[in-house]
């Protein structure tokens, strides 16, 4: 099984260069290339990959996808331009594992859609990366309570899956892109493989005001999505539970004024925020 490695860029520079070297590290034996698919349209990015050290023995290609905004639109320009006939997603700012690409391909052969795992020590500060909680690295990530999905930064789909289903909707730009794909694709009849060992090394964003836009959007969009699939969302009970969390953890409080309680905080507190932005937005109770 031939594969095609696609990454969305967007002013990405310098950390896609640490996914490139972790993408040079694998343990994949079959051939394989990499395709930037380029959503500014940068010159800069271009050179820079034209003299890439890596260049040849990624097979290292770069592909325009700036005429339209979007990680969906960019995804689905560099897929439609590789040559291989399964597709792994990573992201420009992350870095993957030396098993990911081996453990993703060997899963493929008996499924169509592929996600991993992610861990957050590697790339990031101790205090960061104590500000959120990742899944289970086990098992997949279930939404909703409906079907198990991926993160579009470890996730991939035999091309002729991808082609049958569209491709990934560009109306959902950046978030709940991932969730939208990986659903629509299972309930056309396709299968969802879980690959433990294609872990990803995934990077926080390190502000505070970035962290709490980032979350806002996830949780709203995954609202969106939830509509579109009639997905019955949490229980209940988990509404009142999650807003005693967000009074008991306030910064307000002397044991929540350290950076790394402010910072869990914005995550739990822009997720319930999420949560009734989306609700309200796409007329569904998703809490």
């Amino acid at each position: 099984m031939t594969a095609s490695v696609v990454i969305a860029y967007y002013r990405g520079l310098p950390d896609l260069d640490v996914q490139l070297d972790a993408l040079a590290a694998q343990d994949h034996t079959g051939d394989f290339e990499v395709i930037v698919s380029d959503n500014e349209g940068s010159a800069q990015l271009r050179r820079h990959l034209d003299t890439h050290p890596l260049k040849e023995r990624l097979n290292l290609r770069w592909v325009d996808s700036s005429d339209i905004a979007g990680t969906s639109h960019a995804r689905n320009v560099g897929t439609r331009g590789a040559r291989g006939d399964f597709i792994a997603y990573c992201d420009q700012d992350d870095a993957v594992h030396p098993t990911w690409l081996r453990a993703m391909v060997n899963t493929a052969r008996d499924a169509d859609l592929i996600g991993g795992p992610l861990e957050r020590d590697t790339l990031n500060d101790p205090v960061v990366a104590a500000w959120r909680a990742l899944p289970n690295p086990e098992e997949p990530v279930v939404l909703g309570r409906h079907l198990p999905m991926s993160f579009g930064c470890n996730l991939g789909v035999r091309r002729e899956v991808f082609d049958a289903v569209g491709g990934w909707d560009e109306d959902y730009p950046t978030a709940g892109g991932d969730v939208e794909f990986c659903w629509r694709v299972q309930t056309a009849g396709y299968t969802f493989g879980y690959a433990p060992e294609a872990m990803v090394a995934y990077r926080y964003r390190t502000g505070m005001r970035e962290s709490w836009a980032q979350v806002i959007d996830y949780a709203s969009e995954e609202a969106r999505v939830a509509k579109q699939y009639g997905v019955p969302g949490r229980q209940w009970w988990w509404f009142p539970i999650h807003a005693g969390v967000v009074l008991a953890t306030c910064p307000l409080w002397p044991w929540g004024w350290s950076r790394r309680r402010r910072g869990a905080w914005i995550w739990v507190t822009g997720n319930l925020v999420g949560r009734i932005k989306g609700s309200l937005k796409y007329r569904v109770v998703y809490l």
